[in-house]
């Protein structure tokens, strides 16, 4: 007889899962903050020091998100190999490294791979690392609300890193030594989160007596047509085989190309409108809105599904379009504010959105790699869609340019929702077909 003893794993306490997301939301806040966040602030002094064509340095953000799209899928398939501390290490030393080798840049091609290098490390701490960490600490019910509020920290973080940054650039007046202070500050907070953030070890259950019964059991009764508890997932290869997975790619691609004009180039366009101290407020009006956004974003996809929430960001991210057609043809003051209301609020649809959806339509195994498969259409998109705007405003100008975004992201949109409700019904006919 085997007497060896059966360890039942240890519930979790509800307190510690939202300690997790409270270190999460500071490793968004701090560590990714610093690598990417406040890197804009930056481009007025090193274009003026190294007298660079304001066009030519720009492109850092164009190669970097590039870089961070296509490396994603492979990252997050190192994640089911290497231990989670040492990745999420890995891509803290990765980060701060090449933000030190900014300090030490003076031509475009060292900053265009020191921004490459920086963004790939922000992937592991960040872009896969936090969804990781998340995924397993809330694997069902409540998974929405803990990615919002995880990826809230940037919103946070930006409140405080923002000013600091501006008063430390003021004060040296070149680049160099802040890119070296900021680099020394992601590595010192990059470590201390190190020391805490981590994912469940086989002596723990993230489930609380009969929770998983119940989040299963809520589920089916909240939205039979939205969620699929018993689906398992598709393989990889299986996912490449869907046309709808295609449709999804190709809908959030132009998301992401008609989301970019409005994060990249919102400042300079309604700078031509409206007074700077006027711009300066609404893009505090837009970060509030963001930090609502993540947060309401991620508790609609627990209450709603993921078509319903991603169909309401849809309407906002238009309305936030049209407000800034009303700026263009009439220059109201208030069509600014309501953009940056309904931009901000729609944030979720790519900051906790890839997350999200990557699990909920595909499975759960193997989902870094399904995370980066999820997110890298988006950030193709994101990528060219600011260089496309501007050539539409050069050629014509601002208003036909948003009104081009706009039917873009109606298409996108059309294109991600239908082909997010065919893959729900996919996992239906495939669970009904191997039971």
């Amino acid at each position: 007889m085997d007497n060896t003893l059966q360890v039942q794993p240890k519930p979790v306490s509800k307190g510690y899962k939202y300690f997790i997301v409270f270190i999460c939301m500071l490793s968004q806040a701090l560590p990714y903050g610093v690598a990417q966040n406040i890197l804009p602030l930056f481009l007025p002094y090193v274009v003026h020091t190294f007298d660079f064509s304001l066009a030519a340095y720009s492109l850092i953000f164009t190669f970097s998100a590039l870089a961070s799209s296509l490396s994603s899928p492979f990252v997050g398939k190192a994640f089911n190999k290497v231990n989670f501390k040492i990745m999420y290490l890995t891509g803290i030393l990765i980060s701060s490294v090449a933000f030190f080798c900014f300090g030490l840049c003076s031509k475009l091609p060292e900053f265009y791979l020191a921004g490459i290098i920086c963004m790939f490390g922000s992937v592991f701490f960040s872009g896969q690392g936090i969804p990781w960490v998340i995924n397993h600490w809330f694997p069902g019910e409540g998974r929405g609300a803990a990615l919002g509020v995880a990826f809230a920290g940037g919103s946070i973080g930006n409140f405080f890193l923002q000013p600091i940054t501006a008063h430390v650039l003021d004060r040296f007046g070149t680049p160099q030594k802040p890119f070296m202070i900021f680099a020394v500050v992601l590595l010192i907070i990059g470590l201390i989160i190190s020391l805490f953030i981590r994912v469940p070890n086989e002596a723990e259950t993230v489930y609380l007596d009969n929770e998983a019964k119940d989040e299963v059991d809520h589920k089916v009764k909240k939205a039979p047509e939205e969620t699929s508890p018993i689906f398992q997932g598709w393989s990889v290869k299986e996912i490449f085989k869907m046309s709808s997975f295609w449709v999804f790619s190709l809908g959030y691609a132009l998301i992401g190309l008609g989301l970019s004009a409005l994060c990249n180039d919102y400042g300079i366009f309604l700078k031509e409108h409206m007074p700077i101290t006027v711009v300066g407020i609404v893009g505090s009006v837009y970060a509030v809105g963001c930090l609502i956004g993540n947060v309401g974003g991620g508790m609609l996809y627990d209450k709603l599904g993921t078509a319903h929430s991603v169909l309401l960001a849809g309407i906002l991210d238009c309305l936030a379009i049209i407000m800034m057609i009303v700026v263009g043809v009439t220059g109201q003051v208030w069509a600014g504010f309501a953009f940056a209301i309904f931009f901000g609020l729609a944030v979720f649809v790519y900051m906790s959105a890839p997350a999200y959806m990557a699990a909920d339509l595909f499975g759960k195994e193997d989902q870094g790699t399904k995370l980066g498969l999820v997110g890298i259409s988006f950030a193709i998109g994101f990528a060219i869609g600011s260089p496309i705007y501007g050539v539409l405003a050069d050629k014509f100008n601002f208003n036909i340019a948003w009104m081009v975004m706009l039917v873009i992201l109606i298409i996108g949109y059309i294109l991600l929702v239908s082909a997010i409700h065919r893959i729900k019904h996919l996992q239906i006919v495939d669970f009904s077909t191997k039971k």
